[in-house]
């Protein structure tokens, strides 16, 4: 069994907060976001693939009993944003941008994991595309209103990516590197090196972006860091073919941890201060990133994914923000 994650101090309280969650209309996102509401926050926005699906769990929330005991007046707001999609994610924003003059956290916490090869319509691989290239897109659509609401604010804005412990298994790093003249994200997007760890490799990319990102903002205003919630209940692997799937859901009903303690991991990293900035927890705790990650290469493959990552995001819209 995994270690039980510590407990949210008793003193936390977002009163006055506004807080986006993406990916919440099931597992660790729906918990992180009844978290939040129990919490107090003032107003928490929810960014869905499906509307409607997205106006139950709201009513799903609202409905809590804890919720409405000690936040009746809780603000939810429904967006639509769908990752697999780089139109869906520049409408989002645009939308979001507009209508929103006040963010102080932004948890990304969609996420796929897919055994074969399926393009987007993009024409990306979909695991790479969701939990990578496209929530560094969300994030980097997102870094300059959480900063202009920290100093209007005078609190700390927070933006927390969800990453996974799974970054260490594989053999990208030790096994495989790809070479200097290849561009990374051509590297993973495509057919050719599709591997069967893609999911693991697209959390430890997560977590070096979350790291670079790290030091390209003011820490006075913005924390950003990744996260791991560990082996949690959920339907992660519901895409996977029936001979992984069923393995692991006996494997997630014995051993992992329940969806509201997995969240923990999210709310946990959103309540650091400045020394929590770039730095990747889990369990609950502050832990190293993938080894990789740490030696001169892996810091040297960091930067060139950030500038290929920023060269990319331009591409795809040439308004999006230079962070």
């Amino acid at each position: 069994m995994a270690p039980r994650l510590p407990d949210i101090p008793s003193d936390a309280d977002f009163t006055g907060y506004s807080i986006l969650v993406i990916g919440a209309t099931a597992g660790i996102g729906l918990e992180n976001a009844r978290q939040y509401l129990q919490l107090n926050v003032s107003t928490l926005y929810l960014g869905v693939r499906n509307l409607e699906k997205g106006e139950r769990v709201k009513k799903e929330l609202l409905d809590d009993p804890v919720v409405k005991q000690k936040n009746p007046h809780a603000d939810v707001q429904i967006y639509q944003v769908d990752l697999a999609s780089f139109a869906s994610i520049k409408s989002f924003s645009e939308k979001f941008l507009e209508e929103v003059k006040a963010l102080n956290i932004a948890v990304l916490n969609a996420g796929v994991a897919l055994l074969n090869y399926i393009p987007t319509t993009d024409g990306l691989e979909t695991t790479f595309q969701v939990n990578y290239l496209s929530n560094a897109l969300v994030a980097t659509y997102l870094v300059p209103l959480l900063t202009s609401t920290a100093k209007s604010s005078g609190k700390l804005s927070h933006l927390a990516f969800v990453s996974s412990m799974m970054q260490n298994v594989g053999g990208f790093g030790t096994k495989k590197v790809i070479p200097q003249e290849e561009n990374i994200l051509d590297w993973f997007s495509g057919p050719t090196n599709h591997a069967l760890d893609r999911y693991n490799v697209t959390k430890l990319l997560v977590t070096a972006f979350a790291n670079e990102l790290a030091s390209h903002i003011n820490a006075d205003y913005i924390i950003v860091n990744s996260m791991c919630p560990g082996l949690v209940q959920t339907g992660l692997d519901d895409n996977m073919p029936f001979f992984i799937r069923y393995p692991m859901k006996i494997i997630r009903s014995f051993a992992g941890r329940s969806p509201s303690e997995g969240a923990r991991a999210l709310t946990l990293a959103t309540l650091v201060g400045w020394e929590g900035n770039g730095k990747f927890y889990s369990d609950g705790h502050l832990t190293p990133p993938a080894a990789f990650l740490s030696t001169t290469e892996g810091q040297k493959f960091q930067r060139r994914l950030w500038q290929q990552t920023q060269e990319r995001l331009q591409t795809i819209d040439p308004n999006v923000p230079i962070v």
